[in-house]
């Protein structure tokens, strides 16, 4: 009997979702064929057992589904037995949330692989070791990670795995191998649901694009196809970096984004699967960011994608704390408190928090054009000032002082209100040469006026508009909305 890779001791299986144990069987005799009534799988824990008599195919694979469980922070015992006797066992795994984190270097991101004796990664200077986020130390946070080998079509585990035979607990030495982002935004999920396991299971691979996570790629086949049946929580997505190199990949990026998460919830057979992604954070040296930016934001509403619920970007052009020179910048903090805010407010069927979304732009009466946003994100519209250093950060709320927190509340110094007008906004007509103008919050639109000086009398010949729409933009005042997040930036037609 063989188990997928990944089933291992210390794993952690979702919670309220049906559990399934899966591998292949055979005897060592050909002739002699399995009884699928005879093979079954108990999980126990006490007196508390659940087991499942399993499914058998021809090729030998088979599954036991078990009843869904609840959450625990003490352990299960899982064995797998033939005829009643034990053929597998795993002594101890456990019950609660679990994510899939994928993608590129920005999620990959850890202190082993990015960080000892690579001055580029620092920047030659430009962030020391004290300003990377400090390991995440929670026993109840457990993970696995997919090594860089695509050889075979089974879930290929890192060394750190490898050798220790086990899904690891984050601690001061096995979080130097685990992605910041993630151990960032389980510390946000921990602290809310602190009788609630996370479990990771990290895929991201550096300098990939997305053409190779999608069906037909090889990360796909390796990494994600033999999650199959294996039910999780939510999936996190950070990548982009590379498709921004090109022009082609970077037109091409929208589809193949709306593609990747209908496969992936399809792999884990929920069509609602929470699926939350990064918008590129600010960086100079690729032509087309911005434009991949554009993909981000316009998958959310692509109609290709089969459930658009339970799909949200965060923005992140404000949180580098300064170091958007570099690819890798600063933030990963922030990020994990966005993206548990979003998840949270899924998980209690609330109001989801974005920046403000452009819905759309059009021309009014008097030569000025009106910009509406998503319904939901143009509440508390506001000019703020991003702070732009490394004093900005985000902890985990108290939530027995407060319980009506979220992630959101522990993020401080990100951006100040300012009076100083807003900025990034730009129009132009169908030539293409584009001209900044005014913008001006009225109630929850903007309103774009010619600029001082313009040689525009009006807008009326304007046919585009957009808004921070390059690769490494800055500005003293930028569009933020009641929740504290930026707007996404945007390029759109004037109807």
């Amino acid at each position: 009997m063989t188990l997928p890779s990944y089933y291992m001791e210390n794993m952690v299986f979702q919670r309220n979702q049906p559990l399934v144990v899966k591998g292949t069987v055979k005897f060592a005799h050909a002739s002699k064929q399995i009884d699928a009534s005879k093979l079954s799988a108990t999980l126990a824990q006490g007196k508390m057992t659940a087991s499942a008599t399993a499914k058998i195919a021809k090729n030998g694979s088979f599954t036991c589904t078990l009843n869904a469980q609840k959450a625990s922070l003490e352990s299960y015992s899982l064995q797998v037995k033939y005829d009643g006797k034990v053929v597998t066992e795993l002594a101890k795994v456990y019950v609660g949330d679990v994510f899939v984190a994928a993608g590129q270097s920005n999620m990959e991101l850890n202190y082993t692989q990015y960080y000892p004796e690579n001055s580029a990664n620092f920047g030659n200077g430009i962030i020391k070791e004290t300003d990377l986020p400090k390991p995440l130390v929670d026993k109840n946070v457990k993970f696995v990670i997919a090594d860089h080998d695509v050889k075979n079509t089974d879930f290929p585990l890192a060394n750190v795995n490898l050798n220790a035979g086990a899904w690891l607990n984050a601690d001061s030495t096995n979080s130097l191998h685990l992605s910041y982002l993630t151990q960032q935004f389980a510390l946000q999920l921990r602290a809310k649901h602190p009788n609630v396991p996370v479990g990771i299971i990290q895929t991201a691979w550096g300098g990939t694009p997305i053409r190779r996570h999608i069906r037909g790629g090889d990360i796909y086949a390796n990494h994600i196809a033999p999650l199959k049946d294996f039910h999780v929580a939510g999936v996190l997505w950070y990548q982009g970096c590379d498709d921004a190199m090109n022009f082609s990949t970077a037109t091409e990026y929208e589809s193949q984004m709306t593609a990747l998460i209908n496969q992936y919830r399809s792999v884990f057979e929920r069509k609602d699967l929470p699926f939350l992604y990064v918008q590129l954070a600010r960086w100079p040296n690729y032509q087309y960011t911005q434009n991949v930016r554009e993909a981000q934001r316009t998958t959310l509403d692509n109609a290709n994608l089969q459930d658009r619920s339970n799909v949200a970007m965060t923005v992140s052009l404000d949180t580098d704390k300064g170091t958007s020179a570099l690819i890798h910048p600063l933030g990963k903090d922030i990020l994990g408190a966005r993206m548990a805010a979003q998840y949270l407010a899924m998980e209690d069927g609330t109001t989801v928090p974005n920046g403000p979304l452009i819905e759309h732009a059009r021309h009014t009466a008097n030569g000025a054009i009106a910009l509406s946003f998503r319904n939901g994100t143009a509440s508390g519209l506001k000019a703020m000032q991003p702070n732009y250093s490394k004093t900005a950060s985000a902890i985990a709320p108290n939530y027995k002082s407060a319980p009506k927190a979220t992630p959101l509340s522990g993020i401080s110094n990100i951006a100040a209100p300012t009076t100083t007008a807003l900025q990034g906004f730009e129009v132009a007509n169908y030539s293409g040469q584009w001209q900044a103008v005014n913008a001006t919050i009225r109630g929850n639109q903007v309103l774009l006026t010619a600029a001082d000086g313009s040689t525009l009398n009006d807008l009326n010949a304007m046919s585009q508009v957009r808004y921070l729409f390059s690769g490494n933009p800055k500005y003293a005042s930028m569009l933020y909305n009641g929740f504290n997040l930026p707007a996404s930036p945007f390029i759109t037609i004037v109807e």
